[in-house]
């Protein structure tokens, strides 16, 4: 057999294994044999074409499944307005600009902790980003899987689940639309909804992903808790230039004064991805805290007054992190407050858990870095916000954390390799680190020299015609 003939069936051969292929709900997955096995929705996945989406959002039409809605552009603006939860009826696909699309018929969204979904001075606009999420059985899975989308709000509407004309597809129409053509027992069967377009949803079997406290007991150390009464710089509100103002103290003085609430028995139980952090303390959170606005009923009852709770006390959290963790968060953002080895990180109460011996508290971290300006020369010396004018969507927008949790996942990734693979590393980390030692003083490399004389000359044939 010609040698450069069975050349070319290998190279086919190779590339035919890669080729991609459809499974029938239409997600994309590679035909190699170590994935030939895989158990569907096992890694996370995007889907983005309608044949692949619509078989995920069947379970709609069968059961109620919950969804989380955010406004990212409220973030800017609010603490707690700007996040609601609401009820998945069903969905159609439309075309938009000939592209179809995912619609989602939600029942009107209700704030969550404490704040409204669309406060009356800021109403929701057709086109406005939304952040989506939920959690929902789907065929092939073992286990629920959790869901997050990229959506746009749409329109308000209102919904009945069977049409008078076709009881197997439901009624959406507005209000007004409602009232003229249906009669008075269908409306009493409807619903107030959101119309809100979905681009895309990206699967992730495990949930958006957390560290726990087996793991978080390795790498900090010396968790305590301050309630400062007042609400604290972050809890300050305007809808007229700088939303978060600076606090104009030193930390030190800040949390040092005679009405801060210190907390010192607690235990951090987990990290979450999307800006969650779960604390387990024994004593009651609220109690003792002498404050005139903070009322009794919020001190036993404070999942019903979260908006007050949050607006008349601050929470700040502290803790030490291990030498590894340190370098790691020092290297990417090292305008933290206090000192290299310590964190503080200003919270929202989201929700207290009561149990027989301990409060367990969910708190949402505050959206903006507090950081501490040490120059003498600057006006503006100090605890600040960070950043100050602006705020984009997402936890990763809050430095201190997003980089504490890369640095605490790489700390455990390198903790947990077999010992010739970290010796495998070291060798590769002395290496690189010699070989950049011995051209530290070349300020160009050879090829970057080689290639930019290259065009050099060809520009100057060109110009010389």
């Amino acid at each position: 057999m010609d040698k450069s003939r069975l050349t070319k069936e290998q190279i086919a051969k190779i590339k035919k294994t890669k080729r991609k292929k459809k499974k029938s709900d239409g997600r994309e997955v590679s035909s190699e044999g170590h994935n030939e096995g895989k158990t569907p929705f096992s890694v996370v996945e995007v889907f983005v074409k309608p044949k692949q989406m619509q078989s995920l959002f069947m379970t709609f039409r069968s059961s109620d499944v919950g969804c989380d809605l955010v406004r990212p552009r409220m973030l800017t603006e609010s603490v707690e307005h700007g996040r609601g939860r609401g009820i998945v009826r069903d969905f159609i696909f439309r075309k938009f600009k000939e592209q179809p699309r995912a619609v989602f018929f939600i029942t009107f969204p209700k704030g969550v902790a404490g704040g409204s979904f669309e406060p009356t001075d800021r109403l929701l606009k057709p086109g406005e980003p939304l952040q989506l999420s939920y959690t929902a059985e789907v065929e092939g899975a073992h286990k629920p899987i959790y869901f997050v989308g990229k959506a746009y709000f749409l329109r308000k509407s209102f919904y009945v689940a069977e049409s008078p004309d076709n009881p197997d597809k439901p009624w959406v129409g507005t209000r007004e639309e409602a009232q003229s053509k249906l009669s008075k027992d269908v409306i009493v069967r409807g619903e107030d909804i959101i119309e809100v377009r979905v681009d895309s949803v990206t699967s992730m079997p495990n949930g958006s992903g957390s560290i726990r406290r087996d793991v978080l007991d390795r790498y900090i150390s010396n968790a305590q808790l301050y309630c400062i009464p007042g609400g604290g710089g972050w809890a300050q509100r305007s809808t007229q230039g700088p939303f978060f103002k600076s606090i104009r103290e030193p930390l030190d003085k800040y949390i040092g004064q005679a009405a801060v609430k210190h907390i010192e028995n607690l235990q951090i139980v987990e990290f979450g991805n999307l800006g969650e952090i779960t604390i387990t303390l024994k004593e009651d959170l609220l109690g003792g805290i002498e404050y005139d606005k903070l009322l009794q009923v919020m001190v036993s009852k404070p999942n019903d007054y979260l908006r007050e709770i949050n607006t008349f006390v601050g929470f700040l959290v502290h803790f030490n992190i291990a030498e590894n963790v340190k370098e790691g968060l020092l290297r990417t953002f090292n305008r933290k407050v206090g000192k290299e080895e310590e964190v503080f990180i200003p919270l929202i109460l989201e929700r207290v858990a009561e149990s027989k011996e301990q409060f367990r508290l969910k708190f949402r971290v505050f959206p903006r870095d507090l950081v501490e300006e040490r120059s003498k020369n600057s006006m503006e010396r100090g605890l600040q916000f960070m950043p100050p004018y602006t705020l984009h969507p997402g936890s990763e927008n809050q430095y201190t954390f997003s980089k504490l949790l890369i640095a605490i996942s790489q700390c455990f990734r390198e903790d947990e390799k077999p010992e010739d693979e970290k010796r495998t590393s070291e060798k590769l980390v002395a290496s690189v680190q010699g070989r950049i030692a011995e051209r530290k003083h070349e300020f160009t490399d050879d090829k970057i020299r080689s290639a930019f004389k290259d065009r050099v000359a060809a520009k100057k044939r060109k110009e010389e015609g």
